[in-house]
């Protein structure tokens, strides 16, 4: 009997893809084209282009090893898992390299690979676009891109799809624009929706079965219709970039503002999650003002004194009356008077040269342990004026070399599990030969001001993983800085926490001390018997006049906001890190316990034009996304092998090609069987649909002697009828509506319709 020619369309949609000849380079070339365009996009979530390049690099690579497992005539179920090892293998190389064995991702590799994905879950519902352009958002920009370069080819070259390809990409470029600043919004808008109409126009051409009438010509190939396609894409695109902005409401507010740039943030967070959660965002937002009879200080709130691998957190106090502490102060120091005023700083906690020992009005209270003021049935509202007395403590590096630091509570030398290993081998390493517990907190200090880098274009966090990455970067700011002090500290046997504050602040004309967003501050505290919590000071570009003497350290901070020629800081010398420290709109805080804890709103505009806030709503979409597109990939496999579950003999397996090529054919618009028999239904349905009715009426041949014949069905003919029912598939597939294509992608019963018949 005679066997029909495969079809690319046939082949395509089998076992034995057709080969990479002319007519699948040009698709192949505008597929990738969509992906790399969509990484450009990107532009809008990164702030600036040293993403790019690896991007590229990773998603240009897996395209291209997706097209050559077609040109080897590679099985999709065998192809995917060697594609899925390849972005594996491309993601090493690009950002695990000196990870690797040879050419090979090691455990090592796979461990950091896990640290940035769990980095990204952690920080999503707080971060704001732009985020890092280096390290855990990067890598999973890639992977994700790299996943869509995965289905687009999947898409486009053995499923026969058209639209279906651009909605990986699509997902990715609605997710960015959504989430993303508006750098290049309508450039970047204008390039995706042109070359996405490409990838259409071209995909259906390669696959139409006519090529008769294409643009009036008959005949017409792939590379001269191309020309027509790029100006009609062209054209199209060009419209797009110049009416859109035209149209009305286009400048309106966003209808779900998923950025919250309305100028507020309401939120309630730990002191030193508020740091990072607002990075950037609210540094030229002024939160108070103080007056003080002794020049600038760190205005601490807090001491943070629990880690539970995620973050530092207050522990458990009471509340008191705060009275005259003055006597309670275990050490000689100098006393100083603060007259602080609120102007947009939230929350319980109240900022002051530590250690306070007296306050004005007495309905602010304190807390024996941290040492912090709280206002505990009300919060800290505009003009708020508070008096704060301090005694300050005067100590040398003598004084501290001669004092012990076992005699404090346990829970400050308790760590959680997971921690990296290389904290400990790096903390023994950098205070190899200290002797005395202040010898280990110096040299700790100085290793970290030596060896790491100030920099708050970096991902968020003090936890376990968030360490790991740390360590690894060397760079990170005073969140970063603080938090792994603290643990490295614990781990040397040092009790250990961290403070969360400001530094002084500005000064101005009027005397007063000008605290903003960009002075909030995170630093870590030693425990020294009979001297109580020491500040040290591990991030560079950042010093505290009090602890001078025994820091080596002199005043300094971010300058930033300060005018050329003026005094307007206590620094006495230059930063010469990068300026910025991180700072939130308004640090409310989770007080310590006896606190009610409020949601407040602190308005006021960013003044940078930066977003501020979490994404709730981006993290649920997100999520939708992914659960759409995991769906798209696996239920039809899922479908398939329930369909065939039951094809244990090659009689069945021919029942089964039949009932398929049934369900095919009346998604192509065929009518129903009735009481037509199979060699009936094959004339009927060649008529309406144009399938090949050489192959139907084999395969209804083959189906008919299944049934009726006692002559037993062998398995070359079984499988001879695989081949009929994938290539009826395949010409049915290019005669099935797009909103019918569209709707298999979710709907099972369409499925089950192709699958099972």
């Amino acid at each position: 009997m005679n066997q029909p020619a495969v079809t690319p369309a046939s082949a395509a949609n089998g076992t034995r893809p057709s080969r990479l000849d002319g007519t699948q380079v040009v698709p192949t070339l505008c597929v990738t084209a969509l992906t790399a365009v969509t990484a450009v996009s990107l532009c809008r979530v990164f702030p600036d282009w040293n993403f790019l390049e690896p991007m590229l690099t990773v998603i240009v690579g897996t395209h291209l090893t997706a097209a050559l497992l077609r040109f080897v005539r590679t099985p999709l179920i065998v192809a995917l898992p060697i594609v899925m090892f390849a972005v594996l293998e491309f993601l090493s190389l690009a950002y695990y390299r000196t990870t690797m064995g040879g050419l090979l991702p090691t455990s090592r590799t796979l461990q950091l690979m896990r640290v940035d994905v769990r980095l990204v879950v952690e920080q999503f519902p707080t971060a704001v676009a732009p985020v890092p352009s280096v390290g855990n958002w990067v890598v999973a920009a890639t992977a994700a891109l790299a996943l869509c370069a995965v289905m687009a080819d999947t898409f486009a070259f053995r499923a026969m799809g058209r639209m279906e390809t651009i909605v990986p990409s699509g997902v990715v470029f609605v997710f960015t624009a959504a989430l993303g600043t508006d750098r290049h919004r309508v450039e970047v808008a204008a390039l995706w929706v042109g070359v996405a109409l490409l990838v259409v126009a071209v995909l259906r051409f390669r696959f139409t079965s006519e090529e008769t009438a294409w643009m009036g010509a008959r005949k017409l190939g792939m590379v001269a219709a191309l020309p027509m396609i790029a100006v009609m894409v062209g054209v199209t695109a060009i419209v797009a970039a110049a009416v859109g902005p035209l149209v009305p409401g286009a400048g309106d507010t966003a209808l779900v503002d998923t950025r919250n740039r309305s100028g507020s943030v309401t939120e309630v967070l730990s002191p030193i999650v508020s740091i990072g959660a607002q990075l950037r965002n609210r540094g030229k937002l002024e939160l108070f003002t103080v007056k003080s009879s002794d020049g600038a200080h760190y205005w601490r709130e807090i001491g943070l004194p629990v880690f539970d691998g995620e973050s530092w957190e207050p522990g458990d106090e009471t509340l008191l009356e705060m009275g005259d502490r003055t006597g309670e102060v275990p050490f000689g120091g100098r006393t100083i008077e603060q007259e602080i005023t609120i102007v947009n700083l939230g929350g319980h906690l109240l900022p002051a040269a530590y250690r306070p020992v007296q306050v004005s009005p007495t309905l602010v209270q304190w807390t024996a342990d941290s040492q912090s003021l709280v206002l505990p049935d009300t919060q800290l509202k505009k003009n708020d004026t508070v008096r704060v007395w301090s005694k300050v403590l005067e100590l040398s590096p003598d004084v501290l070399r001669s004092t012990g630091n076992s005699g404090t509570d346990s829970s400050y030398f308790e760590l959680p599990g997971g921690l990296p290993v290389s904290a400990r081998d790096l903390a023994l390493a950098a205070t190899q030969g200290a002797a005395t517990a202040y010898d280990k907190a110096i040299a700790l200090q100085n290793w970290f001001r030596s060896e790491f880098i100030y920099d708050t274009d970096v991902q968020y966090g003090n936890s376990n993983d968030a360490i790991d990455a740390f360590l690894r970067e060397r760079r990170g700011f005073c969140q970063q800085f603080a938090g792994t002090f603290a643990v490295m500290a614990r781990l040397l046997g040092l009790p250990a926490r961290v403070a969360v504050g400001f530094t002084g602040g500005d000064l101005g004309a009027d005397g007063l001390y000008h605290v903003y967003g960009r002075h909030a501050h995170a630093w870590p505290e030693v425990w020294f018997d009979g001297l109580g919590w020491v500040a040290f000071e591990p991030t560079p570009g950042r010093g505290n006049g009090d602890t001078a003497a025994y820091t080596g350290i002199a005043a300094e901070q971010d300058q930033s906001g300060v005018t050329p020629g003026t005094d307007g800081t206590p620094s006495t010398t230059t930063p010469t890190t990068t300026p910025g420290d991180p700072t939130a709109s308004t640090t409310t805080t989770t007080p310590p316990a006896g606190v009610t804890t409020t949601t407040v709103a602190a308005g006021g505009a960013t003044g940078d034009g930066e977003s501020s806030g979490g994404l709730p709503l981006a993290l649920l979409l997100a999520l939708l996304a992914g659960g759409a597109l995991a769906w798209m990939l696996l239920a039809p496999f899922v479908v398939r092998h329930l369909a065939h579950r039951h094809d244990g003999t090659d009689a069945a397996r021919v029942v089964s090609a039949w009932q398929r090529t049934l369900g095919a054919l009346s998604l192509a618009g065929a009518p129903a069987v009735g009481g037509a028999t199979p060699l009936e239904y094959a004339t009927v349905a060649e008529r309406s649909t144009g399938a090949d009715q050489r192959a139907l009426r084999e395969l209804a041949t083959y189906v008919t002697r299944a049934v009726y014949s006692p002559k037993a069905i062998d398995r070359t003919t079984a499988e001879r009828c695989d081949t009929l029912a994938k290539e009826i598939d395949g010409i049915c597939r290019q005669r099935i509506p797009t909103r019918t294509r569209l709707r298999m992608l979710f709907d099972v019963r369409l499925m089950r319709r192709r699958f099972a018949g």
